[in-house]
């Protein structure tokens, strides 16, 4: 059986259900939750992945958990552990942020460099996206000591290395030859 496809199944349905009820912004920020809380707690990660909890016993915890979650997400949750596919859900809410993310036309940037970077060169790099893309940006940096110096910089499946690494990689190549 092919899990992805549960997932985007799943998520495809739940954002066409929050766009016709117009509840998009207040699911995308559930989903943003889900996916929060699915990559920091590894007690909840376990309990996902439980089997052995009923599916009503697993919906008092979501309830307990998401009690700020629009109804809309909370029905939705609730299916899913009835269905018993909860240990997908955080590959849902991912689905479901891409499926808000094409709709908005938003680009999700991924900027690596050695150190963090100021918040002039943010709105910058921001700036050259959107003119670039016709685009709004969610930027998400990260600093890789392993690039030496310069930055990688990736938009959807696009690639910009522009890291001392990759230019030391480069020469050793040539050397070689």
């Amino acid at each position: 059986m092919n899990y992805s496809a549960i997932a985007v199944r799943y998520a495809k349905a739940l954002f066409s259900l929050a766009k016709e009820k117009k509840a998009l912004e207040k699911v995308k920020d559930d989903m943003t939750q889900i996916v929060s809380v699915s990559e920091q707690d590894e007690v909840f990660r376990n309990f996902l992945e439980n089997p052995v909890l009923p599916f009503a016993k697993k919906n008092e915890i979501f309830d307990a958990i998401f009690k700020k979650a629009d109804k809309l997400t909370l029905d939705f949750i609730h299916l899913v552990t009835q269905k018993r596919r909860e240990a997908f859900l955080k590959q849902m809410a991912l689905d479901f942020l891409n499926m808000y993310k094409t709709e908005k036309g938003i680009k999700t940037v991924r900027f690596s460099s050695v150190a963090k970077i100021d918040d002039k060169v943010k709105k910058e790099i921001t700036k050259i996206i959107k003119d670039s893309f016709n685009a709004e940006t969610d930027l998400i940096e990260t600093t890789d000591e392993n690039l030496v110096g310069g930055f990688v910089i990736r938009i959807d499946d696009l690639q910009y290395d522009a890291s001392v690494s990759r230019q030391l990689e480069h020469i050793k190549r040539e050397i070689v030859k």
